[in-house]
């Protein structure tokens, strides 16, 4: 009796994979559409353009021509994905210039580079003791962040920073300055 059923039960199993590849490799004669059969089905080729798909034909091509115009980008100058060393821009060599006959000028470089420091901005940071300030430094096209007791570039010391400005001593010549914000 377990024969038969084995027997039969794989007669049932050969018999559906038969159904299921036999109907996976038939193509259906006609197309399927959403349309009842013999109401006016148009063949693709005869089908008129509606004026919308012409309007978007139209613009399509407007927008291509645009594209071709268009300038393009150039190469990119630096990509800051990637990491390498850095190249040193050279400059020009500078021209020689015609020395003029006579006594050169006793004019004395007394102008030193001094530093253009100005606040940008004043931090406050609440804490358990009180509010503590930090004063946002700009100089020479770096930015500090500096408490009360910090030096900043090492010539400065900060001796106080308000709600509006802080005030700095400068430890070269003893002279205080006070900064302000705008």
């Amino acid at each position: 009796m377990i024969y038969s059923r084995v027997a039969v039960g794989s007669v049932g199993v050969a018999l559906l994979a038969a159904w299921l590849s036999s109907a996976a490799g038939t193509v259906p004669s006609s197309p399927v559409t959403d349309t009842p059969v013999g109401v006016g089905v148009a063949s693709a080729q005869s089908v008129t353009p509606t004026p919308a798909r012409l309007d978007l034909e139209r613009e399509v091509a407007r927008l291509a021509s645009r594209l071709e115009t268009a300038p393009r980008p150039r190469n990119p100058v630096r990509n800051p994905f990637t990491l390498t060393a850095r190249s040193r821009a050279t400059s020009p060599p500078a021209r020689a210039v015609a020395a003029t006959p006579g006594p050169a000028p006793a004019v004395a470089d007394t102008v030193a580079t001094e530093p253009v420091m100005s606040l940008a901005g004043i931090g406050v940071e609440r804490t358990p003791y009180g509010r503590r300030r930090t004063a946002i430094l700009s100089a020479n096209g770096r930015v500090f962040l500096a408490r009360i007791g910090d030096e900043v570039m090492g010539r400065f010391q900060v001796r106080a920073v308000t709600d509006d400005a802080v005030e700095l001593f400068d430890l070269r010549d003893g002279t205080p300055l006070r900064l302000t914000l705008p």
